[in-house]
C-alpha cells in the first residue's frame, strides 16, 4: 500500500504546497463536522463538558447562507490574563466543504515558529495554523468532546 505522499498523482507536489493546504482545509471541515454536526443550525455559544478534561467552548460569530464563522477555545484559568487558549477563529465554508483558521486570529503567543517566522497570511503561515487546528481538533475528539445535534 502506498503512503499518501507516494501516490503517483502527488509526485512532484511539495508537501506544504497550495494543493496540500486545500487537503488540510478539507480534513479540518470533516473534523469540525464530527465535532459539531449541527453547526449550520447552532446559535450563540455551546460548551462541551467531558469529565476529567477542560471544557471546550464553541461560539458562533457570524453566519451567512454558505459560511459559518466561529471561535473554538478552552478556558483553563478564568483568572489568567490569557483566559482563552488557543482561541482560534475558524471559517467553515459549507458549500465547498472546507474550514480554515481565519487570518485575523491572534497567534503571537502560540510560538509555532522557531527562528524564521513566515509572513502573516502567507502560504507557510496558513499551512502551519491549519495544521495546528487539524491536530487540535483530533485531540478534542479523542478527549470525547462534541456538540451533539442532528446531522447537517
Amino acid at each position: 500500500m502506498l503512503k499518501s505522499r507516494q501516490h503517483p498523482l502527488l509526485q512532484g507536489i511539495p508537501s506544504r504546497s497550495f494543493a496540500t493546504l486545500m487537503e488540510l482545509y478539507e480534513s479540518n471541515y470533516i473534523l469540525i463536522r464530527r465535532l459539531a454536526p449541527a453547526l449550520r443550525s447552532m446559535e450563540g455559544e455551546a460548551v462541551s463538558a467531558v469529565s476529567g478534561v477542560v471544557d471546550l467552548h464553541l461560539r458562533v460569530l457570524e453566519r451567512s447562507p454558505y459560511t459559518t464563522s466561529l471561535s473554538l477555545t478552552h478556558y483553563f484559568d478564568p483568572d489568567s490574563p490569557v483566559g482563552a487558549e488557543p482561541n482560534l477563529r475558524i471559517r467553515v465554508y459549507h458549500d465547498a466543504k472546507v474550514a480554515e483558521v481565519m487570518p485575523d486570529t491572534a497567534v503571537e503567543r502560540f510560538r509555532l515558529w522557531e527562528g524564521c517566522r513566515p509572513q502573516p497570511k502567507s502560504l507557510a503561515w496558513r499551512w502551519e495554523l491549519n495544521r495546528f487546528l487539524n491536530r487540535w481538533l483530533r485531540y478534542c475528539l479523542s478527549e470525547g468532546h462534541g456538540f451533539p445535534g442532528p446531522e447537517y
